[in-house]
């Protein structure tokens, strides 16, 4: 036996104090009274003095003994106790989602058999439940009987996210190595690599199922001005034997593209849809069904696809309003005395219309007629009140589909050699469209002016205008892709995300969260209710191979060693809690009945 807190035996000097309470006896004192109610009042004002032998009744050996077992519960006294903890790890991973030949799903026949052993088990000690994914952990405090522990069993869902591999096997050696551990359960789809820890129990349910699945689903868009979207699908297929698989692609509920694939043994393929129409919400759903349905299905929104932010600076910031017509871009335009760098933190690209910018920007950079004198740029520009093109690259990316002989240009001016920057367009008297990088920074200088957009209304400027900001804002990249149990920093204004379920989770924007364990559509709201949506998928072909399951390498100390009862300290405290309440209730009834039979008997 031990004490937990031994500083608190120092109490027991509190108990003097009790004895000095009974130390008050009454002082008697004679008085004349008319008659016995007189004499029977005047006992509610009898005086009291101190001193003399304390009238030491029952009362006070029940207090004293009461209040011992406080000073004693607040030290902790414990025992030594040998116990058998035991854990019970439960691989709760996409993958357990697998339907196996009996037609249950892998999830559901580990649980049986872990339910069984669980059974088995003589409960002589506590049990803790874990599950695997997205990250091992508790899923309630130790359990006292095997019966808690089997129904928490009950109540875990499989989860849409894959396990990490090192982090599990992590987790497993550390519970292998665990003094306070005297046996650890596994059931999940991996079976553990020789030697096996002696505390380790593993069931494993991962046998071969053959499986397709869709492995990434990504859009972009290819040229601004464009709605419809190139969409690319990864798929593949894990089984002996070739496939014949149908992908189909549906936006907001109706269909906009599908493919039919034939894949051989463990194949996989890239399907390209270059001009999908736009929508709010696409899913794909790959046929025919399969073990394992959760990667059959991929989802992806429109809102991922990347949108072009522009900063417009100019003295005629009006210039800056047909860019805003144009799919993808959000424009904000600016007086130049009112410009500075730091704004461009904010800005995917930047436009000085007859300006320019005090130092080199920090963004991809289009200069559209600088005035002459510039000194960050070094521009050698000459004005002209007609420019005439000569020529033009027929294979860049600033003159593809650009019908140069139907431009119809004003005044503007030439542009002379210039160190970094080559010629795209020319004229008689020099450059007028120039293009260069320095510090991975894109730029483009035009020697006249491009603005205002005007879309259809002037084609040719319109398909050279747009094929500029394309350039500098590197489009043709995919949207970025989410994957189940990997969290994402909340957006600015975002308060509030609606998982795939319709459940409710509050959101702090600049934080991680961490609720994504669903494969689906979240919706992300922000201020007055405003939702935008972001697709996350499995996304996963290492998770979806279910023909082989690698093997977990598990290491714990004294791996070779019996498996022996752990010494654990058991509290005293709740025994010597209880008994204090019982015996304060006690000695109050019984106070209060001898009162009563006093009074009644006055």
């Amino acid at each position: 036996m031990g004490f937990l807190y031994p500083g608190a035996l120092v109490f027991f000097a509190v108990i003097p104090a009790l004895v000095l309470a009974y130390l008050a006896k009454e002082r008697p004192s004679r008085v004349t009274v008319s008659s016995v109610m007189a004499f029977r009042a005047l006992r509610g004002f009898r005086r009291e003095r101190f001193g003399g032998w304390p009238r030491l009744d029952w009362m006070f050996f029940a207090e004293v003994f009461i209040l011992s077992l406080v000073v004693l519960a607040m030290a902790g006294p414990f025992i030594w106790k040998r116990t058998a903890p035991l854990a019970v790890v439960l691989d709760n991973s996409a993958a357990m989602q697998a339907l196996t030949p009996s037609g249950k799903s892998r999830f559901d026949l580990a649980r049986e058999k872990l339910d069984a052993e669980l059974a088995a088990e003589n409960g002589a000690g506590e049990i803790s439940v874990y599950v695997t994914a997205p990250q091992p952990r508790r899923v309630a405090p130790p359990f006292i009987t095997l019966t808690g522990a089997r129904l928490a069993l009950l109540r875990i869902k499989p989860s849409d996210a894959p396990n990490d591999q090192t982090t599990l096997e992590n987790f497993l050696s550390n519970l292998a190595s665990e003094a306070r551990v005297a046996k650890v359960i596994f059931a999940g789809a991996n079976a553990l690599a020789s030697p096996v820890p002696a505390r380790i129990h593993p069931i494993a349910v991962g046998d071969a199922v053959a499986n397709v699945a869709i492995g990434s689903f990504t859009l972009r868009r290819e040229v601004l001005g464009a709605e419809a979207l190139h969409a690319s699908l990864t798929i593949a297929n894990f089984s002996p034997e070739t496939r014949t698989l149908d992908l189909t692609v549906t936006g907001d509920g109706k269909e906009v593209a599908h493919a039919r694939e034939a894949l051989g043994a463990r194949e996989t393929a890239t399907l390209e849809f270059p001009a999908i129409p736009p929508a709010r919400i696409y899913e794909a759903k790959l046929a025919p069904d399969d073990a394992l349905a959760l990667d059959n299905v991929a989802y992806a929104t429109a809102g991922s696809v990347k949108n072009v932010s522009i900063l417009f600076v100019s003295p005629t910031p009006a210039d800056a309003e047909g860019l805003n017509s144009i799919p993808g871009v959000a424009v904000t335009a600016k007086y130049p005395d009112s410009y500075s760098p730091a704004e461009l933190d904010n800005y995917d690209l930047a436009i000085f219309e007859y300006a320019t910018p005090t130092q080199l920007p920090a963004v991809n950079t289009m200069l559209v007629m600088p005035p002459p004198g510039d000194p960050v740029f070094g521009l050698s520009v000459t004005p002209t009140t007609r420019v005439e093109i000569a020529g033009w690259r027929t294979t860049d990316t600033l003159t593809d589909s650009v019908n140069f002989r139907l431009l119809s240009l004003r005044g503007g001016e030439y542009f002379g050699t210039h160190p970094w920057m080559s010629q795209v367009v020319g004229g008689d008297g020099g450059s007028m469209l120039l293009k260069g990088e320095r510090g991975a920074h894109r730029f483009v200088a035009t020697g006249f002016n491009p603005f205002p957009y005007l879309g259809r209304r002037n084609l040719p400027m319109s398909v050279l205008t747009l094929n500029a900001i394309s350039y500098l804002a590197g489009l043709g990249g995919s949207s970025g892709s989410y994957r189940t149990g990997q969290p994402w920093l909340a957006p600015a204004g975002v308060e509030q995300v609606i998982l795939p379920s319709g459940k409710k989770r509050a959101a702090q924007p600049g934080t991680l969260f961490t609720d994504v364990s669903e494969q689906g559509v979240y919706e992300l709201v922000g201020p007055g209710g405003v939702e935008t949506s972001r697709a996350v998928n499995l996304a996963d072909l290492t998770e979806s191979d279910l023909s082989s399951s690698p093997l977990l390498k598990v290491e714990g100390a004294n791996s070779g060693s019996a498996v022996e009862p752990v010494m654990q300290k058991s509290s005293l405290s709740d025994y010597l809690l209880l008994a204090i309440i019982a015996l304060t209730a006690l000695e109050a009834i019984i106070v209060y009945r001898r009162r009563r039979m006093i009074e009644a008997a006055q």
